[in-house]
């Protein structure tokens, strides 16, 4: 390989021989590069081919360096073609087409190599471009779509009961459903509502800032599965002093269920704090209003079930507090509005 020596405004002339690597190939490859250089900047790369193929030209940005440094990169190139097309050539039957793609892959080369800049780029992906409505309309879908879903297997539910006459029987099956309702009814949603377990929540305790007031990991199961035996037993309740379940105080349990597992997503999955915020409230009225309708129903059952509404307070007054002392680099918390993701690229 040979570089001729160029000036400002002129052409540099790379010219390199053909490897003994299969004539077939041999014959796909570039015997020669032209680069014009202009003001110590390269313009373009030409690629000539004894071959059919027609002569390319390949733009180029502006690159640091001039004739020196591109006959450098250029150089550099030839040497990682030259090894490529040696690996490939080792295929048996595929010599031809391993040299037409090595002469397609090095003009790429070429131009990613001369626009890339001479310091090393990071990128990160935030949420903070414009709103993002088609997350809220998911957000709100996914919620209805739940929630209409459990209703009506628990009006299946309901009928089926008529034909139970033993009085326990039907307590021990709405306790059931009830239960397991609170436990898993991320099932019916169809967004990822996954809970957090212990380990993870650990993990989230190490990446983000958490209040000293906050209960440890290993009491969040212990509380939830606590809430899940009272919103059973205070769902029997209000069915012992309505007889049915087709109740809006039933379906106001169902409805808090399919936004808390919503909530669930944005926080735990998504990791949108600022949303996070906005889902626990929507989540602290959705208990204030199970409370207030098991509560008419049969105020048996609003005592059982107001601890809940206490605990939720309590939970969505640390989701507030967490988003509030975890701010971005900017020292500005994450918006409430879901946001659509934005790549930022920052030099190293």
């Amino acid at each position: 390989m040979a570089f001729a020596a160029a000036a400002p405004s002129s052409i540099l002339r790379v010219t390199s021989s053909c490897s003994p690597i299969g004539a077939a190939q041999c014959r796909q490859q570039p015997r020669a590069v032209v680069v014009k250089v202009r003001a110590s900047a390269v313009v373009s790369v030409t690629r000539l081919s004894f071959s059919s193929e027609p002569t390319k030209t390949i733009p180029l940005r502006r690159s640091r360096g001039g004739a020196a440094g591109a006959a450098q990169r250029l150089q550099r190139l030839q040497r990682q073609r030259h090894v490529a097309a040696a690996g490939e050539s080792s295929a048996a039957g595929g010599a031809a087409a391993a040299g037409a793609g090595a002469g397609e892959s090095q003009g790429d080369s070429v131009a990613n190599a001369e626009g890339a800049s001479s310091s090393t780029t990071t990128s990160t992906t935030v949420g903070t471009g414009a709103v993002d409505f088609k997350a809220i309309g998911t957000y709100f879908g996914a919620t209805v779509v739940q929630a209409l879903l459990m209703i009506y297997i628990t009006q299946k539910l309901d009928f089926a009961l008529l034909g139970v006459s033993n009085p326990l029987a039907k307590n021990g099956l709405i306790a059931v459903w009830f239960l397991f309702n609170a436990l898993r009814s991320r099932t019916f949603s169809p967004l990822n509502a996954a809970r957090p377990k212990v380990a993870g929540e650990k993990a989230a305790i190490a990446e983000r800032k958490r209040p000293g007031w906050m209960p440890p990991p290993l009491a969040f199961p212990v509380i939830w599965s606590t809430i899940a035996l009272l919103r059973a037993g205070a769902s029997v309740a209000v069915f012992g002093a309505t007889g049915t379940l087709n109740h809006p105080a039933i379906h106001a349990m169902i409805v808090h269920l399919a936004v808390g597992d919503t909530w669930n997503s944005i926080n735990n999955v998504e990791k949108r704090l600022g949303t996070a915020v906005l889902g626990v409230g929507c989540v602290l009225l959705s208990v204030y209003n199970v409370v207030w309708q098991y509560y008419g129903a049969s105020a048996t059952a609003g005592y059982i079930i107001a601890p809940s509404a206490l605990w939720i307070s309590v939970a969505a007054f640390l989701v507030y507090t967490i988003w509030k002392i975890n701010p971005g680099p900017d020292g500005v918390c994450e918006p409430l509005l879901p946001r659509k993701q934005v790549l930022q690229v920052a030099a190293a």
